[in-house]
């Protein structure tokens, strides 16, 4: 009978494994946020109506005041969660700051995309689609879009770096102040008479 012998990780794999585990807790925490900020996008958005009229969709009057609601609900949702994530992101990922800086742009790349690909997954189909085969007179509701390009895909990372920045700036000031405090009592006393 023969014995099994372990051998235990190198240690750079064992002083890897908390900063990959961070990296991943981050981006599953954008993840998280993108589905779920997808989902009350479609749930907060008010449907525009139209009529089919020769093969065409037309937003009624109530629904042309609500063409633009998708982008900025998808606006405002988007800054909410991604200031939310980058605030999460740079409490807990204070070990490598610039892994997480790394995990809060791919993260938040990540949570844009899901959240329209949720918002788009819930909504209604393409009227204008539908339009196409159906008879005039036909009622459809709208379907969820952005518009404006590609510039509300960058809300999520925007705001993510915008806090992480801000709470990164605030806590290393705090540490540093604390570190001198600890180091030399003093300090703060001689260089700043009074």
């Amino acid at each position: 009978m023969s014995d099994v012998v372990t051998t235990p990780a190198p240690p750079r794999l064992r002083q890897a494994l908390p900063h990959a585990l961070e990296v991943a807790a981050v981006v599953a925490l954008y993840a998280a946020l993108g589905a779920g900020c997808g989902w009350l996008w479609f749930h907060v958005w008010e449907q525009p109506t139209g009529t089919v009229f020769g093969n065409d969709w037309f937003a009624d009057e109530e629904g042309l005041r609500r063409v633009f609601d998708g982008t900025a609900w998808y606006t405002v949702l988007a800054a909410a969660g991604g200031l939310l994530a980058g605030a999460l992101a740079t409490v807990f990922g204070r070990r490598s700051p610039l892994l997480t800086l790394g995990a809060v742009v791919v993260g938040s790349a990540l949570a844009a995309w899901l959240m329209l690909r949720v918002g788009l997954q819930l909504s209604p189909p393409d009227p204008e689609v539908l339009a196409k085969t159906a008879e005039d007179g036909t009622e459809f509701p709208g379907r969820l879009s952005l518009e404006g390009g590609h510039s509300p895909y960058l809300v999520w990372p925007l705001a993510s770096l915008i806090v992480l920045m801000v709470l990164n700036f605030l806590l290393s000031s705090r540490e540093d102040i604390q570190g001198r405090e600890a180091n030399d009592p003093q300090w703060l006393s001689r260089n700043h008479p009074g």
